[in-house]
């Protein structure tokens, strides 16, 4: 059920260009490598992996092991990552946006890069302590689905979620990548 919920995470143009670009590269090379069939992914867990490329949700009982399910024989970037608990702590869970190959955030806050509309369906609603972002990706958070409602101002990294403007642990139901 999550892992239908999430098939609407990501902005849909921004993902057909990146998959476009993906079978292009694999048809210049001659070949396409298949990921295993999306129903096959673990969806359980408090470790989950959001893949924008592929449009994949895998979840697992450690970190490593979600990020293992997410890479397979591909190599993924990571852009964001949110936290359970504060000081990025891993014990209770986290939440990894990543995508297929290399990729680095413009350096502007516009135009959105990314957005990902339901926290929710991940099991990741109201969860989120800190916050850590890679290759040169920020985050604005948001009270609710849909990126609607309230957000926070743009985070780089914080170990603290509650020391933004607004206090945001444990309160964000979506998010946007620029």
């Amino acid at each position: 059920m999550a892992k239908r919920n999430m098939k609407h995470l990501a902005n849909t143009d921004r993902k057909r260009a990146m998959a476009a670009v993906a079978l292009s590269f694999a048809a210049a090379a001659g070949t396409l490598l298949l990921a295993p069939a999306t129903a096959q992914a673990e969806t359980t867990g408090d470790h989950c992996v959001y893949n924008l490329t592929r449009d994949e949700l895998s979840c697992s009982d450690t970190q490593e092991a979600a990020l293992a399910a997410d890479a397979g024989i591909q190599a993924t970037t990571t852009l964001v990552r949110l936290y359970d608990d504060a000081n990025y702590g891993t014990s209770n869970g986290t939440f990894t946006l990543t995508v297929d190959g290399s990729y680095t955030c413009s350096a502007a806050y516009s135009p959105i890069e990314f957005t990902v509309v339901n926290l929710g369906s991940a099991g990741w609603s109201n969860r989120a302590s800190s916050a850590h972002t890679y290759h040169s990706c920020d985050v604005k958070l948001f009270d609710n689905s849909d990126a609607t409602g309230t957000s926070s101002t743009w985070i780089d990294n914080l170990a603290n979620l509650n020391t933004a403007a607004g206090g945001w642990a444990n309160r964000a139901g979506s998010f946007q990548v620029s």
